[in-house]
């Protein structure tokens, strides 16, 4: 939805000082008495998500009665206080919001260095910005009453969350409309903090993309900046990623978006922050252009490309090869074995019915890190590689010819498989590679789950869900999708069940 930065017709300086404007042009009467340069009455547009969450249309989560922490609870009211009543700087009551996001949200033991990991460290520079801002505090209290409800660590549940997170929006809508909000730092990271709430509380992805716009929106105002902020380059590593996947998983890619991944790209380039997930993210915002093409081609039922030998694949082969040479590099440079098969611990409802576990191993990662650099990488790997298969089997699955292919210039189709390329020979191999690929994702989910990761681990497989889903779905694997469909339910030592994350939009 389009929100409009100052509904009022006052001018910016009589606006945020609250007097009377007398509308005077180009500069009021009121700021000129007063020895102020009128900033003028231009407005800007953002777009933020004005739908409140629905109770209704909320997924039905399990409300069971289970054992009450007083602690959270307490920390909780503690905070609903001092967001009513606020006493002392800006930043007190959104340190005390990090703290208790450290026992939940973020990895056991809560890591003293999270500055340091491109993954976690935006969090803390939210909570630590100073100027006021309704819609960012009322953002940390939605985040933090979502996250004792998804964990059952208190007595609040979805719906208290919902409420919450609907306060958060109204207070959002208000603050736009004041001056700068497009400049604004805090209106910045409100949004990022609602729009990882909603990853844990939305069943459907409606406003995480109106939220996704809405940065879009942000950065567009501010693309004059010539020197952001080194605050704005702590957000640069949420932002990419909340771009990146809307992108991924709408498998297109709007211009603006497009444009703004790589304005944050050579930002991220000359910071000592590029890390290889900066590079990983370089690399994948490729993809949703590739997945965009290869959509369009298959939605043409009998036009066969010109050059029908091997360019419905060359970009995608070119791209595969570059998440392999990042991949490669970030294997050398950790040094360490990046994960490991062990037996699973865990148990799937899905298995219920037969006499063996479909997944009886699970991998082990070496850090949680590595785990979402490694489980990032294969879901886009995998989403891919599926965009290939379905390519192939729309050109080439028949075995006739489709009617705009001229026989006259090639050969059987078949020898196509032995052309594509060295990595992948046959089409065959493609398929292979895509099952191998969705079995390791498979096998991830039980690490990134566990209690000691807290809920950002959990988080960390959204999007791999979905496209394993897809997968299973497009090919038919009745087994593996109920599996999948029952993750939210598996339970084991050490396992946090009952987390059910957001899903796209196919």
């Amino acid at each position: 939805m389009v929100g409009e930065v100052g509904k009022s017709r006052a001018c910016h300086d009589c606006k945020r000082r609250k007097v009377k404007c007398d509308y005077r042009k180009p500069m009021c009467l009121r700021c000129e008495k007063a020895e102020i340069d009128c900033k003028g009455y231009q407005r800007d547009t953002i777009f933020v998500n004005r739908t409140p969450g629905n109770l209704s249309t909320v997924l039905n989560r399990n409300r069971t009665s289970t054992h009450v922490s007083r602690g959270f609870d307490e920390d909780l009211q503690a905070l609903k206080s001092q967001i009513r009543k606020p006493e002392g700087p800006q930043t007190q009551f959104r340190l005390q919001a990090l703290e208790l996001l450290k026992k939940l949200y973020l990895p056991q033991p809560s890591l003293a260095s999270i500055r340091e990991s491109s993954l976690y460290s935006w969090l803390p520079t939210v909570c630590e910005l100073e100027g006021e801002s309704h819609a960012l505090d009322y953002s940390l209290l939605t985040f933090c009453v979502v996250q004792i409800a998804v964990t059952k660590t208190g007595s609040v549940c979805i719906d208290e969350a919902l409420q919450v997170y609907n306060d958060a929006l109204q207070k959002l809508l208000v603050e736009i409309e004041d001056f700068g909000a497009g400049q604004s730092n805090e209106i910045l990271a409100a949004i990022s903090v609602l729009s990882t709430s909603e990853l844990f509380v939305c069943s459907t992805d409606h406003a995480w993309r109106a939220h996704a716009q809405g940065i879009s929106e942000i950065l567009r105002i501010r693309s004059g900046l010539n020197s952001p902020t080194p605050i704005c380059r702590s957000f640069c590593t949420r932002i990419r990623v909340l771009l990146l996947i809307e992108a991924l998983s709408n498998r297109r890619t709007r211009s603006m978006m497009t444009y703004h991944c790589h304005q944050l790209s050579q930002l991220m380039s000359m910071s000592s922050e590029h890390d290889s997930f900066h590079e990983l993210i370089d690399v994948a915002c490729e993809v949703p252009a590739l997945l965009e093409e290869s959509d369009i081609l298959t939605a043409s039922r009998n036009i066969m490309p010109e050059q029908w030998n091997t360019s419905p694949f060359k970009a995608s082969f070119a791209v595969l090869e570059k998440l392999h040479d990042r991949h490669q590099k970030y294997r050398a440079k950790t040094g360490t074995l990046l994960y490991w098969a062990m037996p699973s611990g865990v148990d799937n409802p899905a298995d219920d019915p037969y006499n063996n576990k479909l997944f009886p191993f699970a991998l082990q990662f070496e850090s949680l890190e590595t785990a979402g650099q490694v489980v990032l990488w294969w879901a886009i790997v995998l989403q891919v590689l599926c965009s290939m298969i379905d390519l192939y089997q729309h050109f080439f699955g028949s075995s006739a010819p489709s009617s705009a292919f001229d026989q006259s210039k090639s050969e059987d189709l078949r020898g196509l498989e032995s052309r594509l390329n060295s990595r992948f020979p046959t089409m065959s191999s493609v398929k292979d590679e895509a099952h191998k690929l969705a079995r390791y994702l498979c096998q991830s989910i039980e690490y990134c789950h566990k209690i000691e990761n807290g809920t950002f681990g959990p988080q960390m497989t959204t999007y791999a869900q979905w496209v394993l889903k897809s997968y299973f779905r497009q090919f038919q694997y009745e087994r593996e999708l109920v599996w999948c469909l029952n993750i939210k339910n598996m339970r084991g030592p050490g396992f946090r069940h009952g987390i059910e994350l957001m899903g796209f939009q196919d």
